[in-house]
């Protein structure tokens, strides 16, 4: 009878490691957020993880690659759409986005600057393409940190190819204090 036992609890576990790893590879995976990763949202030394299968939406935070360095940053806007940012104020198909989510940011950092001075340099869909196309494209997406002081981004590396995005950040693991779903409002 114990050694029966013994045998099937042997047995749960090993398809336990199995369903996990297999999870691990194909549906989701952990990563620690750096220092040059954080904003308000997601800070230096969190433990999140990333679904590697879901199609990025708007507001969604995502890891992606460029290089070969992993960056974390908020999709502004996919295939489609056309977007300009103009004295701080951020436009997607001619409409104005309420961003609030920049909103603590963006006021500390005015704060501490002359008049005259934006927080996020105008830039367009035109101007990140090298004027190759005016809407983003199938598969592309424009990806903005939240510091947008902070230009390790579409701004620097032009549209994210959907090839570089490793997955759709959703779930905090660490730590314990903030262990729940990422907020993206």
């Amino acid at each position: 009878m114990v050694k029966r036992d013994l045998i099937r609890n042997i047995i749960i576990a090993v398809l336990a490691i199995v369903m996990i790893l297999l999870l691990r590879a194909f549906v989701f995976s952990t990563h620690r957020v750096t220092e040059g990763q954080a904003n308000d949202y997601i800070h230096a030394g969190d433990y999140v993880t990333f679904n590697k299968n879901v199609k990025p939406q708007k507001k969604d935070f995502i890891l992606y690659t460029v290089n070969g360095k992993e960056y974390i940053g908020r999709v502004i806007a996919d295939e489609g759409k056309s977007v300009t940012a103009m004295d701080d104020f951020l436009y997607v198909n001619d409409k104005s986005v309420d961003e609030a989510y920049i909103s603590k940011g963006k006021s500390a950092y005015l704060a501490t600057v002359s008049p005259g001075n934006f927080f996020t340099d105008d830039f367009s869909i035109a101007t990140l393409t090298d004027n190759k196309q005016t809407k983003i494209e199938k598969g592309q997406y424009l990806v903005l940190n939240d510091n947008r002081r902070n230009t390790d981004d579409s701004r620097k590396f032009g549209l994210i190819d959907k090839d570089q995005i490793k997955g759709v950040i959703s779930f905090r693991l660490y730590p314990l204090s903030r262990f729940g779903f990422v907020d993206v409002d």
